[in-house]
């Protein structure tokens, strides 16, 4: 425990020095605004950054400068407790981000985002999609490669180093998840008062997102039929919001070595809720799934994930937090997601995380920390 109490004293004294968070450094010079106005830590979003994504990253009638439309975000992370499927204590990533709106009032947009490759994956791209939005209604109508909508992003904005096991558990050879895009168009309507979406999905991302690739398996998969997923957040009143999801479809599986085929239809079906109010949020989310036939076999595995998270923002630009998560598919696991976050800098955000397992699992405990930054580092326009 010496090396925690350590940390947390930086993180005292990163408190003490602390400054505004940076941002994707396109938006900030587009009106002149600072960084800190959409983000807490980046790239974690704040409530007037996140309907600002959802009003398609325009603010209409508001002064816009030149802006240049690419970014670059770095982030090395340090693993100090190796698990055994773990080579390095270091991992760098660099993340090419590039969006601009275009449009007679800037309703169409693009969003695009390159991993430069890490521990010897090759680069890839991850997100890749144009959208039109609709700023009245909130109506759009998005196509490329996308991340599903979800209370809690697993990836882009992820407020911790680690996702949630209920995003990225597996079942048999069905790699179908919730954190990985997905290749077709989304449809939806977004605002003050509800989040109501509808995605059509024909492939998905196939590189390695966050670290070295994972070895091929044995069978070769691809979407047998396209895959649907649904999802509906409704805002209460008094900080409170409750929702649903679900996801179906059918993928082929063909073994590499023997040719043999087999076919999984599966499903994925869920609530959540979130609570905010003052330095306080809170969210949760229950999954449940079945699988026909992931493993070949023909039996029918059922699986389930869940997540709670409780943050406090104990400044305007940092937060801790803790997160329970839980999995079974059908094999279960469980464990507690320390985390801090503070704004080392202006431009950057720096992270430590104590991954805690939990019952009779012989996976050790995990400590990791990372610097996250985005450049360029000019402060934006005055006005």
């Amino acid at each position: 425990m010496k090396h925690i109490a350590s940390t947390f004293a930086l993180i005292l004294i990163l408190l003490a020095l602390r400054t505004p968070a940076g941002a994707v450094p396109i938006f900030a010079q587009r009106y002149g605004f600072s960084c800190s106005a959409c983000h807490t830590a980046v790239p974690d979003l704040n409530p007037f950054g996140d309907a600002f994504r959802q009003r398609g990253f325009q603010l209409p009638n508001a002064p816009r400068h030149r802006e240049f439309p690419v970014a670059l975000r770095f982030q090395e992370t340090y693993v100090k407790d190796l698990t055994a499927a773990q080579s390095r204590r270091f991992n760098a990533l660099g993340v090419l981000i590039s969006t601009a709106n275009f449009g007679h009032v800037g309703e169409y947009s693009y969003f695009a985002r390159y991993l430069l490759g890490s521990e010897g994956a090759a680069g890839s791209l991850y997100y890749a999609w144009t959208q039109h939005v609709q700023p009245s209604s909130g109506s759009f109508q998005r196509i490329g490669l996308f991340g599903l909508p979800l209370i809690a992003n697993p990836t882009q904005r992820l407020d911790t180093i680690t996702a949630q096991n209920a995003y990225t558990y597996q079942v048999g050879h069905n790699s179908a998840n919730f954190a990985t895009p997905r290749l077709g168009a989304l449809f939806g309507r977004r605002n003050e008062r509800q989040d109501v979406e509808l995605a059509i999905s024909f492939d998905e991302y196939h590189g390695a997102a966050y670290g070295a690739p994972a070895p091929p398996s044995e069978f070769a998969q691809s979407f047998a039929q396209p895959e649907l997923f649904a999802s509906a957040l409704f805002t209460t009143g008094g900080g409170v919001k409750i929702g649903v999801l679900g996801l179906t479809g059918a993928r082929a599986f063909r073994s590499r070595v023997s040719g043999a085929s087999f076919r999984d239809e599966y499903s994925r079906q869920g609530i959540d809720a979130a609570w905010s109010a003052g330095r306080f949020d809170v969210r949760a989310q229950q999954l449940w799934g079945r699988d026909a036939n992931s493993d070949g076999s023909g039996d029918a595995v059922a699986s389930s994930g869940g997540f709670i998270t409780a943050k406090y923002h104990m400044t305007k630009h940092s937060y801790a937090g803790v997160r329970y998560d839980a999995a079974a598919n059908p094999l279960a696991a469980r464990d507690f997601d320390f985390y801090a976050v503070v704004p080392a800098t202006v431009h950057s955000r720096f992270v430590v995380e104590y991954l805690r397992p939990l019952g009779f699992s012989r996976t050790q405990p995990v400590f990791s920390s990372q610097l996250l930054f985005a450049v360029p580092f000019e402060k934006p326009p005055r006005l």
